[in-house]
C-alpha cells in the first residue's frame, strides 16, 4: 500500500466549495508578504548594543562556578564556607548569589545512560565574519561533565533591565569546538559502522540550526567511513524528503514513492540503489558528493546554501548490516523567515511536523525498553516511516547529534536544539535546569569626583554601582553629588522611603522591590548606600581626607546641637540633622576594603 494514500485521499475530500475559495486565495496572499519582525531584530540589537553587560554577566558567572567547585574540594579553603555565606559572597561581588545553588545542583547529577541510543552534542567553531560582527561565544561545553551551558542575555520585558538566563543541558557525551572530526568520528561514529559489519542496523541522525555545521559533520564522516568499508560490496541509496513529497538524489532528484510492505518495512519504490565497492576511501565519497549537489537548496539570511530537506543516505554492506545517516533540515530562527511565500510557510510546518513527530517515537522506544505503556507514533510523518526501525528494532542503535552555534545571536535557536534533542529522553529532560539573574542595564564610568556630579551622573551611578544593587531606587528630583555626600545612612534611608511613599501617592510606580520596604529593610538599603557613596569618594584624590574632615565636623556640629548651642548655616552644615543617624562608618575601614 501506499504510505500516505489514505491521507491524500481525504485531501481530495475536504477541497474548498467554490464560495469558499475567494476567501482562501485572500488569506494565501496575506501570507505571501512580509511581516512585522521588529521583535526578533529588536533581540538581535540588544545583542549587540548591551553585549559588554552581558558578556560581564557571563565572566561573571564563571567566577560563581569556580567559588562553588572550591566549596567541592577538600584542599580548598572555601570547603569550610556553608552555601548561605556562598550566596552572599557571590551576591556582593557579581549580583549571582542565586547562581550558587543551581551550579550546586550539578554534583548531584547522576544519569541513567540508554543502552541502545546515544544523545550527543557538538559545538562548531566561531566564524569570523561573526567575530567581525561584534558577535561572541556564549556557549560553555564541559565534556568532563557531558553539559552544555547556554548563557541566554536578554532584555526584560520591562526594557528597564536586562537579564541573564543560563540554561543547563546534559547529555551523554559533548564535544567542544576545538574537538576535531578524526576524533568525533572515531568516538562516536566508527562504533557504528563496526556494529554495522557485525550484521546489525544502526543510525546517526544529525539534528541542529541551518550553518551550524550537520553537513559538514556528515561530510567528514562519510569521507572516513569510504575507508573503513574498503573491500566491502556497498549498496548506496540516497535520496530526500521534502515536505510530503521524496525524490531520488541519485537520478537527478526524480520524484519516488514511500510504500509499505506487509510487514510494514518502508521501501523508495523507483529510487536507484548504486553499487560500490569502494577500492580507496574516495569511491564512497564521490557518489555522495554528486547526490549532495541536487539536494534541494534555498537561500535564508543565514545560509545561502540551506538543506530545506531531510537527506537519508543508506549504507547495506552486503553479507552484514546497515547504516543509515539522516540529516534533518534546518528549522531557521523566526526572523529569517521574513520574506517567505505561502508555500515556503507550508514547507516549514511540514518539516516541524516531522521534527516533532521523531521526538514523539524516541520518547515512546524509550518507554518500552523500560517496559512501559507507549508505541511510536512513526505512521506521523515520511520521517519516522522510513526510520521506523530506530524505535521499533531493540538491537537498533542510534545516535542522535544536536549541533550547537556558538554565537549570541544564534542562541535561540542553539537553545531550542538542545531542548528537542533532550525531551527525546526522560532522564535528559529531569537534568535540564537554568537560572534568571539580573544584569545591569547601564555602564558608568565618572568622569569626576562624585562631589561634582550634577543629577544625571547621580541617576546613572545609582542603577550602575554595586552590580546594579540599587537600580531600583527613584531618586528625588535634583539631587547632585555634594548632597548624597553630605547625608547619614539615615538620612540616605528617610530620602528614599519619603520618596517610595510619593511614588505610591502620586501612582508613579515602585521605588524599590518589596523586601526593602518594610523598616528594617529601608534602614539596611540607606546603610549600603551610605557606603557605597564613601567607597566612591575614597577612589578620587582628596577624597579620603575629605570624609575624615567631614567626620570631624559633623562630630562637632553634632556636640553644638546637644548642648543647645546655635548650629552653622544650613548651606555651611556638613549633614543635615534631620536625617542625623548611623554615621559610624570609618574611612580608613572603607578604605581597606
Amino acid at each position: 500500500m501506499a504510505v500516505g494514500e489514505g491521507h491524500e485521499a481525504f485531501e481530495l475530500q475536504i477541497q474548498d466549495a467554490p464560495h469558499n475559495i475567494e476567501g482562501r486565495a485572500a488569506q494565501e496572499a496575506k501570507w505571501e508578504g512580509s511581516y512585522d519582525d521588529r521583535q526578533h531584530w529588536s533581540l538581535r540589537e540588544a545583542y549587540i548594543i548591551h553585549r559588554d553587560r552581558l558578556q560581564t554577566a557571563q565572566q561573571d558567572f564563571y567566577h560563581v562556578q569556580t567559588l562553588v567547585r572550591g566549596h567541592f574540594t577538600s584542599e580548598s579553603p572555601l570547603r569550610d564556607l556553608n552555601f548561605s555565606l556562598l550566596e552572599r559572597i557571590a551576591d556582593f561581588a557579581f549580583l549571582q548569589g542565586q547562581a550558587v545553588r543551581f551550579v550546586a545542583d550539578w554534583q548531584q547529577t547522576s544519569l541513567d545512560k540508554h543502552a541502545n541510543i546515544r544523545f550527543v552534542a557538538r559545538k562548531r567553531p566561531m566564524l569570523h565574519f561573526e567575530a567581525d560582527a561584534g558577535d561572541w561565544d556564549c556557549v560553555e561545553v564541559d565534556a568532563r561533565e557531558s553539559r552544555v551551558v547556554c548563557h541566554d542575555g536578554r532584555m526584560h520585558r520591562t526594557g528597564r533591565r536586562l537579564e541573564m538566563i543560563h540554561k543547563n543541558f546534559v547529555l551523554d557525551t559533548v564535544y567542544g569546538s576545538k574537538v576535531s572530526d578524526e576524533t568525533f568520528y572515531q568516538e562516536e561514529v566508527r562504533p557504528l559502522v563496526q556494529r554495522a559489519l557485525a550484521g546489525t542496523e544502526a543510525t546517526v541522525i544529525c539534528y541542529g540550526q541551518t550553518g551550524t555545521g550537520k553537513t559538514h559533520t556528515f561530510n567528514a564522516c562519510w569521507q572516513r567511513v569510504g575507508a573503513d568499508l574498503v573491500g566491502h560490496s556497498i549498496s548506496v541509496t540516497f535520496f530526500e524528503i521534502h515536505g510530503k513529497k521524496c525524490y531520488d538524489l541519485l537520478q537527478q532528484r526524480k520524484e519516488v514513492a514511500l510504500r509499505a510492505d506487509a510487514s510494514e518495512q518502508v521501501h523508495v519504490r523507483g529510487a536507484l540503489t548504486a553499487t560500490v565497492t569502494p577500492a580507496v576511501s574516495s569511491d564512497l565519497e564521490t557518489i555522495l558528493e554528486d547526490a549532495l549537489r541536487l539536494r534541494k537548496a534555498e537561500a535564508t539570511e543565514r545560509n545561502p546554501v540551506s538543506s530545506r530537506s531531510h537527506a537519508v543516505c543508506v549504507l547495506d554492506i552486503e553479507g552484514h548490516g546497515t547504516i543509515r545517516f539522516v540529516d534533518l533540515a534546518g528549522s531557521e530562527r523566526n526572523y529569517e523567515t521574513h520574506h517567505m511565500s505561502a508555500k515556503q510557510h507550508r514547507d516549514f510546518a511540514e518539516i516541524n511536523m516531522s521534527l516533532m513527530a521523531l521526538k514523539d517515537c524516541f520518547r515512546a522506544h524509550a518507554q518500552l525498553i523500560r517496559q512501559r505503556p507507549g508505541r511510536p507514533p512513526y505512521r506521523a510523518s515520511r520521517l519516522t516511516q522510513v526510520l521506523r526501525s530506530c524505535f521499533t528494532d531493540p538491537l537498533h542503535q542510534t545516535i542522535i547529534l544536536a549541533m550547537v552555534s556558538p554565537t549570541a545571536t544564534d542562541l535561540l535557536h542553539s537553545t531550542n536544539s538542545l531542548l528537542q534533542v533532550t525531551q527525546m529522553s526522560k532522564a535528559l529532560t529531569q537534568l535540564r535546569s537554568e537560572c534568571t539573574v539580573d544584569v545591569p542595564l547601564l555602564s558608568f564610568k565618572a568622569e569626576s569626583p562624585i562631589w561634582e556630579w550634577a543629577t544625571e551622573d547621580v541617576d546613572k551611578w545609582i542603577k550602575t554601582v554595586d552590580n546594579g544593587r540599587f537600580k531600583y531606587l527613584v531618586l528625588p528630583p535634583k539631587i547632585t553629588g555634594a548632597m548624597l555626600l553630605k547625608l547619614s545612612s539615615q538620612g540616605l534611608a528617610d530620602l528614599f522611603d519619603m520618596s517610595l511613599r510619593e511614588s505610591r501617592v502620586d501612582n508613579e510606580g515602585q521605588a524599590w522591590n518589596t523586601t526593602a520596604s518594610s523598616a528594617a529593610g529601608v534602614a539596611r538599603v540607606g546603610r549600603l548606600l551610605f557606603n557605597a557613596v564613601r567607597r566612591e569618594a575614597i577612589q578620587w584624590e582628596g577624597g579620603f581626607t575629605m570624609l575624615q574632615e567631614a567626620k570631624i565636623r559633623e562630630a562637632m556640629e553634632r556636640q553644638r546641637a546637644e548642648e543647645g548651642h546655635d548650629l552653622p548655616p544650613a548651606s555651611e552644615r556638613h549633614c543635615d540633622f534631620f536625617f542625623w543617624g548611623n554615621t559610624s562608618a570609618d574611612p580608613q575601614q572603607l578604605q581597606d576594603r
